[in-house]
């Protein structure tokens, strides 16, 4: 019984806190974009060394364009038509010990694609406004991972389904309690002065009597 009350009052907190809280609460704000003119293997080289797996894509304006994703990268090599062996110039103008090389074949990427060839134009985005709880309904109802925050047509930040389970995680923990405050020390002069008001009132301590010895 105690525990499924304390569970309601959980899921309650959670729920309050999920209805309240702002997109730009929990969003993070170092986001790393790209641009359209960017090259395709220069953005395999980006995912690879940051660790990441989409990114938003934004404009020469720095206004927000679309989304791109390594699953777009894995589609677009999958699909593409140009070959990445082919016979090469370089054995035709190469000398080696002023004999011409035999011919063989080098391997070149002509993979000369760029961002905006593979990208997602469509973007699932929110204002920073935007409550944590209709961020986590357009993530069950597109099935996606991440949503990306803006102000206008900029980037501003980038919430990903972790960031949102994080923030539940974070609700469910109790508030802490305020420390009671200590009541302030009195001074050391308002002491003394309180001690010699006591001593006042209560009149003169009686003198002592004097024992003198018979002769």
């Amino acid at each position: 019984m105690y525990n499924d009350a304390h569970g309601d009052r959980d899921n309650a907190r959670v729920k309050e806190i999920v209805m309240t809280t702002l997109a730009r609460d929990i969003m993070r704000r170092e986001v790393i974009s790209v641009t359209t003119s960017m090259d395709l293997r220069d953005l395999a080289k980006l995912f690879l060394e940051r660790g990441i797996t989409g990114a938003p894509v934004v404009d020469a304006q720095g206004e927000l364009a679309g989304v791109v994703s390594q699953t777009d990268l894995i589609y677009y090599g999958l699909t593409r038509d140009d070959e990445l062996v082919l016979d090469s110039m370089f054995y035709q103008t190469a000398r080696m010990d002023g004999q011409h090389i035999q011919r063989g074949f080098q391997i070149e990427d002509t993979n000369t694609a760029m961002v905006q060839d593979v990208m997602t134009p469509l973007v699932h985005s929110v204002t920073e406004r935007a409550s944590v709880d209709a961020v986590v309904r357009m993530m069950a109802r597109k099935h996606i991972h991440r949503v990306i925050v803006r102000k206008g047509r900029k980037v501003t930040g980038i919430i990903s389904a972790l960031d949102v389970l994080k923030s539940q995680v974070s609700a469910r923990k109790p508030p802490k309690r305020p420390k009671a405050a200590k009541p302030p020390k009195r001074p050391k002069a308002a002491k003394e002065a309180k001690t010699r008001a006591v001593k006042k009132k209560s009149g003169p301590a009686p003198a002592r009597k004097r024992k003198t010895g018979k002769r």
